[in-house]
């Protein structure tokens, strides 16, 4: 197995943060593929069931050999929700606590018949926050994660050219960061949001607006699908957004950096300079005890106060709403950067990404993922922000 494994001791550290917060709540039950992994070392389908005062319950439908293999606790066959409350041995009158924010009604439905009179509360944001503080296990994935999406941008040096269409050379990063592990995949919890592993667009594509929680939409290639690289071919003077999450062993690192083939028309050039200064005022106010409303506010005032408002995160209208997102097993982890009082805490991994969006012209912009300390930022991501020119 090539993969790394969860040891016992992590997946008990992460038992235990949620038991220590279950006042009134006798235990949760989480179906989830992400949750059930980060507290069970495993993604096979099934549950973990995580008691107040007891042991947890590992219960797997498929794979269950290969849930055993993966998990260091214990795993039983899932026979079947409908005898949920008897196999778990949940009291009557319990408080049982479910992701409610991703959990389908359809299956909450069947869940909720099997529990019979047992009360539920949602415990999705409690998680969340949990997730959001990173043990030094996974700090050490999402290193590796910031290596192999440096990679993967670092190489659009190798073969940007004059006509390559954006999504050749999308392909061209992916392979790089495929070949060195990239799962293939990066989770969004959003619900209808689906992301690929990257957004690369030139000149006014990346400038088009869409659906998905981020700065950037980009026309791309379906309907179904309207966000990311198109076939549009990449001409010279045009910035060339290239916005990549790199992901280790289910750890992500968001990146982004700015390419183009000869100099960018002044208003842009000028406009990159103000974005990496944003960053480093993000960066500089990114401490323990600050919330994201207040480092949001900081960073809008500072595209204010360089002349870019009207540009910092969107045009008007069309603004993105934050400056900065957690990120580990899912690429929108909390904290949010933006209105939002969410509390910073040593040992979280934040993408800050202020990026000027000029409708017809393009992006440009920085975005790195740091780690929080108590003193200040470490940079994950390591490529120079400036500008690179093919």
């Amino acid at each position: 197995m090539e993969y790394v494994l969860y040891p016992k001791s992590e997946v008990e550290a992460r038992i235990e943060k949620l038991q220590s917060r279950m006042d009134g709540i006798a235990g949760a039950i989480l179906f989830g593929s992400v949750n059930v992994c980060y507290f069970s070392g495993t993604a096979q389908e099934g549950l973990v069931y995580i008691p107040r005062d007891s042991e947890p319950v590992v219960m797997m439908r498929k794979s269950l050999e290969r849930a055993r293999e993966e998990s260091p606790l214990n795993v039983l066959p899932l026979k079947s929700t409908r005898t949920l409350k008897e196999d778990l041995g949940i009291s009557k009158g319990s408080t049982i606590g479910l992701e409610l924010d991703i959990l389908p009604y359809s299956y909450y439905s069947r869940v909720a018949k099997a529990l019979g009179d047992v009360e539920i509360v949602d415990i999705s944001e409690m998680i969340r926050h949990i997730r959001s503080v990173k043990s030094n296990f996974e700090i050490d994935l999402l290193r590796e994660a910031a290596g192999i999406v440096d990679a993967g941008i670092a190489s659009v040096a190798e073969h940007l050219t004059p006509g390559i269409r954006e999504i050749e050379l999308a392909a061209r990063v992916e392979s790089v960061m495929r070949c060195m592990g990239h799962q293939g995949i990066i989770r969004f919890r959003r619900f209808n949001h689906e992301v690929p592993l990257g957004h690369l667009m030139a000149g006014g594509n990346a400038a088009i607006p869409s659906f998905v929680a981020s700065p950037t939409g980009g026309q791309g290639l379906s309907l179904l699908n309207p966000q990311g690289p198109g076939k549009r071919r990449i001409r010279r003077g045009e910035p060339v957004l290239v916005d990549f999450g790199g992901v280790y062993n289910g750890y992500t690192a968001d990146e982004t950096r700015i390419f183009s083939i000869g100099s960018l028309p002044e208003v842009l050039e000028d406009a990159h300079i103000a974005a990496v200064q944003v960053e480093e005022a993000v960066l500089k106010a990114l401490r323990p005890g600050r919330t994201g409303r207040e480092i949001f506010e900081i960073s809008e005032e500072m595209g204010e106060s360089l002349g870019y408002g009207e540009w910092l995160g969107g045009p008007t209208g069309a603004k993105c709403g934050f400056v900065g997102h957690g990120v580990g097993l899912e690429l929108d982890e909390y904290p949010v950067i933006g209105p939002l009082d969410h509390r910073i805490e040593p040992n979280m991994t934040v993408a800050v990404e202020p990026k000027m969006i000029y409708p017809g012209l393009g992006v440009v912009g920085v975005e790195d993922t740091v780690l929080t300390t108590e003193n200040a930022c470490e940079r994950l991501t390591r490529l120079p922000r400036e500008i690179w020119r093919a």
